[in-house]
């Protein structure tokens, strides 16, 4: 009996040592397409700043970035951590080999664009995990894109005032109105690309994704009803309208936005995803029709 029991304690105790070591091969899997996926994530991203960065901004700080759709790509599909490393190497890395040619600087890179990368993307993948549908993403991306950017223009404007003595005797609302200005610009040049084709960068994907064990859950997003849709659209292109109003038609104007077509990128961005927004809601309104 003695005998019977050892065994069996001892087969037990095998089945639970094969068990636990056929899961580490798993957690090695995982935590190393993670690192490969951000990776790759960082160098797409910081190829897509090198080609975009000779458009000039209305400040001469910053640049024009429709590669932020890397990021976004990547964080709705791969999740938060991945879209926000990803999104906060690839920017240093871009910074970094710009500033060889004296167009950006690397500190300036690490105080501002790697954290407001890292925080915007991280805040888009986790929300996107939270609420999978493609109408939260919507709101979802938009919010991302207004906090990431707001701590870039803080990174930027704190920075300035350091080391720049005209920066630093600037009166508090000028600051604050620059900070916005900043925020509003990236948000009104980075929303139309992120919005409408992030959704069909993930559709183009599918086969790929549906091979790649990570990320599968947080990619399965869902249209829901067409009226959804319309409604996140309408809501974001409402805000942009907004801001062009403020900018246009109150003293806050000419703090906020350099020149006239930075206000017009306002409308232009409120154009493009109310057009996604109406696009959408009708493919989605035909599809159900019998």
């Amino acid at each position: 009996m003695r005998s019977f029991k050892y065994d069996k304690e001892s087969s037990l105790s095998e089945g639970k040592v094969k068990a636990l070591t056929s899961l580490r091969p798993a957690k090695t899997t995982s935590r190393s397409l993670k690192v490969s996926l951000i990776s790759v994530s960082a160098a797409l991203y910081a190829a897509a700043i090198a080609v975009t960065s000779p458009i000039p901004t209305p400040w001469g700080v910053g640049h024009f970035r429709p590669g932020v759709l890397v990021p976004a790509f990547f964080a709705v599909v791969c999740g938060p951590i991945v879209g926000g490393a990803g999104a906060a190497i690839g920017c240093f890395i871009g910074d970094f080999a710009l500033s060889m040619f004296g167009l950006t600087n690397p500190l300036l890179s690490l105080v501002a664009g790697v954290p407001g990368n890292f925080v915007g993307f991280y805040l888009l993948g986790w929300l996107a995990s939270k609420y999978r549908s493609w109408a939260s993403f919507v709101a979802s991306s938009f919010v991302a894109l207004i906090v990431g950017n707001l701590i870039a223009a803080l990174g930027v404007v704190g920075f300035f005032s350091f080391i720049v003595p005209d920066w630093a005797s600037w009166p508090v609302d000028v600051k604050l109105a620059t900070v916005m200005g900043f925020t509003f610009f990236w948000v009104a040049t980075m929303a139309p690309f992120v919005i409408p084709f992030t959704p069909i960068l993930v559709r183009g994907a599918k086969p790929i994704l549906s091979q790649i064990e990570m990320g599968t859950g947080v990619s399965k997003m869902s249209w829901g009803k067409p009226i959804s849709i319309i409604r996140s659209s309408v809501a974001v292109a409402v805000v942009l309208v907004a801001i062009y109003v403020i900018g246009e038609y109150t003293p806050w104007g000419s703090l906020l936005f350099s020149t006239f077509w930075v206000k017009m990128l306002l409308l232009i961005a409120a154009g493009v995803v109310f057009a996604f927004g109406v696009i959408v809601t009708f493919i989605l309104i035909w599809r159900e029709k019998p």
